[in-house]
């Protein structure tokens, strides 16, 4: 996969295509002129997500038997794996149903890329599993701490991606989104995102809910420089039978109370911190592996980014 792609390898498939971030991966991979297909089964992805040009199979990743046989049909040249049910409340809520999905569907894909000799995997995993560290700065051989049901299950995959790769020689790039944000994020619901919940309360003219005191940080990364990464991951060079795990974030520490005064907003405190336990209060990235091994580093920062969400139609 390191080598130039020939024509007929421009065939690929995008699990969770009808999602958040894997839309964005989906239209990027088209706009570069690749066939793209995609596996969702619509439970938290929406359709009208999907790009026009790409093939939609509506599939639950988690029946196996119909995943394989579609895969050796398909043929494709690299999976992206990015079909999960996400957020850590929900996880907490929904222990079994998110485990099956996170865990026995990456399994299952995973499964049917060895079967139908996929030259390559690209699983997207988390910055959660690194959980609570004695330093803030995340780098990618710090020991795994997770915190939540949604952070092991993210591991577990990790932990999956490296058993497949060494006992079957696949070629496996795990990426460690941080605190991905943009166009299309979540903003209803309980398991919206932050800033997809501060945009719309802003839209609506309403205090931005701030959980605790607001000093917890974070990495913000736009959707955007993600799907470039995992373009870019496609191609990379790496080695045969290893799992390659790479940080992929903005590497820039920001605190919600920065987020509420870059938006102009008012900030409704909610104390005490409902999230307790599971809200880790310090996380940025290292990503000097992104920039050695894919040549990637993030192009759009939180203020930008920000401004572009806002300019958007309400």
């Amino acid at each position: 996969m390191s080598e130039a792609l020939k024509a007929e390898q421009l065939r690929v498939l995008v699990t969770g295509g009808a999602g958040f971030i894997g839309s964005h991966v989906c239209d990027l991979l088209i706009e570069k002129g690749f066939s793209v297909v995609v596996f969702d089964d619509l439970s938290t992805g929406r359709k009208e997500n999907i790009n026009r040009k790409a093939t939609f199979i509506k599939v639950d990743i988690t029946d196996a038997r119909r995943t394989f046989g579609l895969v050796s049909k398909i043929k494709p040249a690299c999976i992206f794996h990015l079909a999960a049910w996400p957020r850590i409340s929900r996880s907490i809520d929904d222990p079994i149903g998110t485990h099956k999905v996170n865990v026995i569907g990456t399994l299952s894909m995973l499964e049917a890329a060895k079967r139908g000799h996929v030259p390559r995997f690209i699983y997207s995993s988390s910055s959660s599993v690194y959980g609570k560290q004695r330093v803030f700065k995340m780098k990618e051989d710090m020991e795994p701490n997770p915190i939540s049901n949604y952070a092991l299950q993210k591991l577990l995959g990790e932990e999956y991606c490296t058993f497949y790769a060494q006992n079957f020689g696949m070629e496996i790039v795990s990426l460690r989104y941080f605190n991905v944000y943009g166009r299309r994020q979540p903003d209803k619901g309980v398991y919206a995102l932050v800033l997809g919940k501060f945009i719309k309360q802003m839209k609506e003219g309403k205090k931005l809910t701030v959980y605790g005191d607001g000093k917890q940080t974070r990495d913000f990364t736009f959707v955007g420089d993600v799907a470039r990464a995992n373009l870019l991951s496609m191609t990379a060079k790496i080695p045969r039978g290893e799992n390659t795990i790479i940080n992929i974030g903005s590497s820039q520490e920001t605190s919600v109370n920065r987020i509420v005064k870059l938006l102009k907003g008012v900030p409704e405190h909610i104390v005490p911190n409902p999230r307790g336990e599971y809200e880790e209060r310090r996380k940025v990235s290292d990503i000097k592996l992104a920039k050695k091994i894919l040549g990637w580093r993030p192009a759009v920062m939180i203020e930008e980014g920000l401004n572009m969400l806002l300019r958007e139609k309400s």
